[in-house]
């Protein structure tokens, strides 16, 4: 038996999931706020899911009007934030078709927020984004640069790294990323040099993998959403990502089979990260992960010692799939070189 109360939530969901459509062709979603009213389960008393629902709706429609009134320094022209996106491949995921075939990622360019600029979506595993400041970032004590967040309420992990200009000709070129070592870095469950294939649906419309450590799967969304294959990917049957798969970054801790109930798994991702909120590194007034270029490390996990960068890459750092949350996809907003903000601003 349905009590009132279920059935009006039934509807109500309803509601949100067609105010969603509306809203994704706007640019942004009010279901991005992934830790929302349904995770917190059957348990939850109705009205209080409600007075969440009106919480969330409340909380985005101020975030896509965000606008930055912190000031920044211009000095000898440079600008603190990035000037130029070099590559962009978005990972199989629920906002694909959101994505022109041709993104200019120009949400992450210059100033994060202002005249109504939203995020970048990486998608789920090894989506990434290549980008560029107009100078080199200075690698002094203390962070050097911020990876502006969502924004959201519920982290979802992006690996950094850095490259130098060494050859001076502007573009990304050099051979050589440089890791930001976070504090997942040498957890048991993180596995670097990690390599996905992802396959074109066929007629099921869903996403198959296969990986380097010999697994394979099916992405499958947990409740109605768009393909999970971006057009971007043209005329090809595979696409294949290379990175740094980090540990799951949450866990079901319900007890009922038919209730969902995702959960922070505790104690991970506490610095060194993209998209991490309430960690040792996040900067609430500028809604930016703070790091450090002095912890990049080689492909042997040995310091780089690089004194300056030019160019930063983020990339979707967890594989997993959390329910109707579907998968765990890093989304930011922008970077800076932290050097060139005024100080007062954070």
């Amino acid at each position: 038996m349905i009590s009132y109360q279920s059935e009006f939530f039934r509807l109500l969901l309803q509601n949100l999931h067609f105010m969603n459509a509306v809203m994704r062709k706007k640019g942004f979603s009010i279901f991005d706020f992934r830790f929302s009213i349904l995770s917190l389960g059957g348990s939850v008393d109705f009205t209080f899911k409600v007075a969440i629902i009106v919480a969330i709706l409340s909380f985005t429609s101020c975030s896509k009007n965000l606008v930055s009134d912190l000031p920044a320094i211009e000095k000898s022209g440079q600008s603190p934030y990035i000037t130029q996106i070099f590559d962009y491949q978005y990972g199989p995921g629920q906002h694909a078709t959101l994505i022109p075939q041709v993104e200019k990622c120009v949400n992450f360019i210059g100033e994060p927020w202002i005249s109504g600029k939203s995020f970048t979506a990486l998608g789920g595993w090894g989506g990434y984004l290549v980008a560029g400041f107009d100078h080199a970032v200075s690698n002094t004590t203390g962070a050097d640069i911020a990876i502006y967040t969502q924004p959201s309420v519920s982290s979802e992990p992006g690996v950094v790294f850095v490259m130098a200009d060494n050859n001076n000709d502007g573009l990304p070129n050099d051979g050589t990323w440089y890791e930001i070592k976070g504090s997942e870095y040498n957890h048991a469950e993180t596995i670097h040099n990690y390599q996905v294939t992802y396959y074109k649906p066929g007629s099921s419309g869903q996403v198959t993998w296969k990986d380097n450590q010999g697994k394979s799967g099916t992405l499958v969304p947990e409740f109605g959403t768009d393909s999970w294959w971006w057009t971007g990917y043209g005329d090809k049957t595979s696409v294949t990502f290379s990175g740094v798969r980090l540990p799951d970054a949450y866990f079901n801790s319900s007890k009922d089979p038919n209730i969902d109930l995702w959960l922070p798994r505790p104690g991970l991702f506490r610095y060194g990260y993209a998209e991490c909120y309430n960690n040792q590194d996040y900067n609430d007034l500028l809604k930016a992960n703070f790091l450090d270029i002095s912890s990049a490390v080689d492909a042997s996990g040995l310091p780089a010692n690089l004194s300056k960068i030019n160019f930063i890459k983020v990339q979707s750092g967890i594989f997993q799939i959390a329910g109707w949350l579907n998968e765990i996809s890093t989304e930011v907003s922008g970077a800076a070189d932290i050097h060139l903000l005024d100080k007062k601003s954070y």
